[in-house]
């Protein structure tokens, strides 16, 4: 030791001994850490549980206080279903002041441009009762102008969208509610149609016209003919939808696929269909440097006899590294899956980047399940929510009056008259 390092330390210990405190350490840098939504790998998975599972172990590492948590920016699409339902409300508000001002042309105009963005907006649809009360309104415009053909058209949409919906015009004018009584029947007399609802990945729940059917695949029958709006929510929690064409004793077949590129999606597609593959890595590598992440915490929920499984992942982006962690197992309310978490947690605060084993890619999520396999074909009939026999479209306004019997029109019917 030279003289000058010698003095030093010799100043030091007299500073010690005098009650000065010696110099604070550098704090210790966390390592930040990110948690993506787990998938379901399959149909069975009660839809809030991911969501719940997430929330619940974010929680338990906040408490280890051992990590520094971020989360990824998820940017808006532009034009997004959002957007569309917005212009059809407003279209359809214009169309209420015009027919109401007896311009029939101009809101016959606006309702057109109203259900062209209804159907760019599936997605969004909080209900389809709006769309169904656009066409009918279209319809007693249509007929307010002599041009009865449209009018049917237009009514005959309504109704194929919601055979049992109470239309609010039909309250309004004696003559329009025959109409739409005769309609209904030739409707639901008349033959019908099936719909196969397909999605990538599956295990998708959809709605079709509002209701919820089942879970992709899924083959609905007895669907009257006409369009129809479906909406299917992706494993990731993206929300597609569309408008379909179904003719009487043909199948339409409507298929639910990601567009997005953003890696949540594609790892959280991966996820559920078993797959642990070179394009997860890179979805996990993206993720992590978006977020600015050293670790990425990723997993799959699955069925597991009368409760629910956990599969986990960590990703570390200094390696590029997958490890498996300990599979988790609790009730499919989660009620017991906070010990579960804990031990999570603590195994990563204590382990880190080196927590459970090292995965090979490719390889499978749940070790249980076959890795791609075929979902299992579900089956519904239109109208009929599963489990609610009664069920049977979209609920009424208000309670249907009974009028009693109705006679039969008139082949050739007078034009309703203008109002």
């Amino acid at each position: 030791m030279t003289r000058l390092s010698t003095l030093t330390a010799l100043l030091a210990s007299v500073a010690f001994a005098q009650g000065e405190a010696p110099p604070a350490a550098a704090p210790a840098v966390k390592p930040k850490l990110t948690v993506m939504p787990f998938a379901a790998l399959t149909g069975d998975v009660p839809q809030r549980a991911g969501t719940k599972a997430v929330g619940m172990l974010t929680t338990e590492f906040k408490s280890a206080d051992s990590f520094a948590l971020v989360e990824a920016k998820k940017e808006k699409a532009a034009g997004s279903a959002e957007e569309a339902l917005e212009t059809a409300r407003k279209a359809v508000a214009d169309a209420k002041e015009l027919r109401g001002k007896k311009k029939f042309r101009l809101a016959e105009e606006a309702l057109q441009r109203a259900i062209t963005a209804y159907k760019n907006a599936p997605a969004a649809l909080p209900e389809l009762g709006e769309v169904v009360d656009a066409y009918a309104l279209l319809s007693a415009v249509q007929y307010n102008t002599g041009r009865d053909e449209e009018g049917a058209k237009s009514l005959n949409q309504a109704l194929t969208l919601a055979p049992d919906r109470e239309l609010p015009l039909a309250q309004t004018s004696a003559l329009f509610a025959r109409v739409v009584t005769d309609a209904r029947k030739a409707l639901k007399d008349g033959a019908k149609g099936t719909l196969m609802l397909e999605s990538s990945p599956s295990n998708a729940p959809v709605l079709l016209d509002g209701l919820a059917l089942g879970t992709t695949p899924l083959s609905v029958k007895d669907v009257p003919p006409g369009l129809h709006f479906w909406k299917a929510t992706l494993p990731s929690g993206e929300a597609l939808g569309g408008v379909i064409e179904v003719l009487p004793g043909k199948q339409a077949v409507a298929k639910a696929a990601s567009a997005s590129k953003d890696p949540e999606s594609r790892l959280l597609s991966s996820l559920a269909q078993n797959k642990l593959d070179a394009d997860l890595v890179a979805a996990a590598r993206e993720h992590a440097t978006s977020s600015e992440a050293d670790l990425v915490v990723f997993g799959a929920l699955s069925k597991e006899g009368k409760g629910l499984a956990l599969d986990t992942f960590l990703f570390a982006a200094s390696t590029g590294d997958v490890r498996r962690m300990a599979r988790a197992s609790f009730d499919t309310e989660l009620l017991s899956a906070g010990m579960e978490f804990f031990n999570l947690a603590g195994e990563l605060a204590k382990h880190g980047d080196k927590v459970g084993e090292a995965v090979k890619v490719p390889s499978s999520v749940s070790m249980t399940l076959i890795a791609g396999g075929p979902s299992k074909l579900a089956e519904a009939k239109y109208g009929v929510v599963p489990g609610k026999e009664g069920a049977e479209g979209l609920e009424p306004t208000e309670p249907a009056k009974d009028e009693g019997p109705r006679k039969p029109l008139e082949k050739r019917r007078a034009p309703l008259k203008r109002q």
